[in-house]
């Protein structure tokens, strides 16, 4: 598996404070892999696979996934590294987690539209209905079983 799956490790270290904390590409594959399971497992009743399937690294990514994938590892990064150390980091980190999780539960709600690169809309599955499929009740059958040919 890629060293990057949904973010970069710039897109990463935008959410850890600049003087404080720095994540470097070593430092972030598990965590990569993690909130790729993560953020797969969310959006799998929302999306269709083709379309997690297509994001395949952050450059194919939509941006507001790369966003949360970023806060996600961040938030993991932060609270490993400052475990012991102090409460005060202990609330950064879980409170970057809830904001990412909001983020992808919003997305998941329909609330926040993830676009194509041209602009439009990705498919939302869990708002397919019959209509979308052919054939369907508002299109009549060209033949049925009971029919013969002559």
């Amino acid at each position: 598996m890629a060293n990057e799956l949904f973010a970069t490790v710039d897109d990463i270290n935008a959410h850890l404070p600049e003087n404080k904390a720095a994540i470097s590409d070593a430092d972030d594959d598990l965590l990569q892999v993690e909130a790729w399971r993560l953020i797969r497992a969310k959006l799998s009743t929302t999306f269709a696979t083709t379309t997690l399937n297509d994001w395949a690294d952050p450059d194919s990514t939509p941006d507001i996934i790369r966003t949360v994938a970023g806060m996600v590892i961040a938030a993991k990064w932060y609270a490993e590294l400052y475990a012991e150390d102090s409460d005060t980091d202990a609330t950064f980190a879980n409170n970057l987690y809830l904001q990412a999780m909001d983020l992808l539960n919003q997305i998941a709600a329909g609330l926040i539209v993830i676009t194509d690169d041209t602009g439009e809309p990705l498919v939302d599955t869990s708002s397919l209905s019959s209509d979308d499929f052919y054939p369907n009740d508002t299109v009549p059958p060209v033949f049925t079983m009971g029919k013969e040919f002559a």
